[in-house]
């Protein structure tokens, strides 16, 4: 089960959809955002979630969410915008 939400890369996705989060979104945004929701994620939780969300040599059974913009900044990928997952 999991410890943030459905699933923290998840729940980033929804709130950027829902307009929770604003693109381009960094560390501090997403940290803000888990702070609202009362949720303790230790800030290299965050780092190695985003990184691996965003790069095509991390696990192939690893969700590629996000796009890395450079400069820790990060938008979700076209796939996933206004969807439901």
């Amino acid at each position: 089960m999991p410890r943030y939400g459905r699933g923290l890369n998840r729940e980033i996705v929804s709130a950027v959809n829902q307009g929770t989060i604003r693109e381009p979104f960094s560390i501090a945004h997403v940290k803000s955002f888990t702070k609202a929701k009362g949720w303790e994620v230790p800030d290299t939780y965050l780092n190695v979630c985003l990184a691996n969300a965003a790069s095509d040599h991390h696990s192939v059974t690893y969700k590629k969410y996000f796009i890395a913009l450079g400069n820790g900044k990060y938008r979700i990928k076209e796939e996933y915008k206004r969807t439901r997952i």
